[in-house]
């Protein structure tokens, strides 16, 4: 696949990791590969994705690894896109698979046990890591023959970090489908049909702290849309499976499969789905919850006011930044 500034292929980590991390377990085996694919911006630390292989616990500790913690101000949302895991929280333990997504709040006591090797995608906010993490990344990433060298790894376990280790927990096994935390596309909170896509609301806005929120838009083939000529947000979209052709600034490319799309603020775009396709909204500032209830509500209710005019000004209101949606 083409890559380019705007696309970051997570099948291809070798080019598209900006640096990684590496982590042990106490045995001595790899536990974790963690590459930055964007970096956080701003107070809250938004449009932040990382991609992680997250390795199998050993079984030498496998009967007390659970990394159990909480985090004092961060959230975190988790795709898993390949493997098993077990999930502790909230007094439950559930198992979670390849398509399920994890949402964890702030001061929520978790934690995982890895029972294979599992592809592990996340988006952060308010989580404040050791600030050397970027610096060395970005040694490792222009050096990467130094990754091992134990003097610069010694640099990274400074600072603070919002990562407050407890006891391990007690817990019940439960379905995933009662556990809170595990999403998954085809159980959303909520779910809002148009010709060629389905708006489903994976994360609400209130699930993180007011922050940001999490849709996904479950797209047919020939289904198109068309950004505003300047759009005022960077757009943070994770295509977890399908296949989309975007044009970003006049330059047209296919994502597929297991793509980030990383669009800046201002660029022109528009995008034309090529087969059936589920795109997560990473980075989550538009109000696409509340305008969806807002279009269902007068529709339902309100028919008469159902116009082309209060359409665009429920956009204006909520940040919506299309101009057009439908069918090629």
């Amino acid at each position: 696949m083409e890559t380019n500034e705007f696309l970051y292929d997570l099948k291809t980590p070798e080019t598209t990791w900006r640096g990684c991390v590496r982590h042990n377990y106490s045995t001595g085996d790899l536990s974790t590969e963690a590459g930055r694919i964007t970096q956080p911006v701003g107070p809250h630390g938004l449009y932040w994705c990382m991609d992680s292989v997250m390795h199998k616990v050993p079984d030498a500790i496998a009967d007390t690894w659970e990394q159990a913690h909480y985090h004092v101000r961060g959230y975190e949302t988790f795709f898993c896109d390949g493997g098993r895991l077990y999930l502790y929280i909230n007094g439950q333990r559930t198992l979670v698979e390849k398509g399920d997504i994890v949402h964890l709040q702030a001061g929520q006591a978790h934690g995982f046990r890895f029972l294979e090797d599992t592809k592990w995608r996340g988006t952060y906010h308010d989580l404040e890591l050791y600030p050397e993490a970027v610096d060395v990344g970005r040694v490792i990433q222009y050096m990467p023959e130094l990754a091992d060298d134990p003097e610069l790894k010694a640099l990274m376990p400074r600072g603070p970090m919002d990562s407050v280790l407890r006891e391990n927990f007690t817990y019940v096994d439960v379905p995933k489908e009662q556990c809170a935390a595990v999403r998954h596309v085809d159980r959303p909170l909520a779910a809002y049909e148009f010709d060629g896509v389905s708006m489903r609301v994976i994360v609400e806005r209130w699930e993180n702290g007011g922050t940001k929120e999490m849709v996904c838009a479950v797209c047919e083939p020939g289904f198109t849309a068309q950004w505003v000529k300047y759009p005022p947000l960077r757009e943070l979209l994770y295509l977890r499976k399908g296949k989309i052709k975007f044009t970003v600034l006049g330059r047209e490319f296919v994502a597929d499969d297991e793509c980030v799309v990383d669009i800046p603020r201002f660029a022109p775009h528009s995008m034309e789905v090529l087969a059936p396709s589920e795109l997560y909204d990473m980075g989550g500032q538009s109000w696409w919850s509340m305008f969806l209830q807002s279009v269902q509500s007068i529709k339902a209710n309100a028919p008469e006011r159902y116009t082309p005019e209060t359409i665009e000004a429920l956009k204006k209101k909520y940040d919506i930044p299309i101009l057009s949606i439908g069918r090629k």
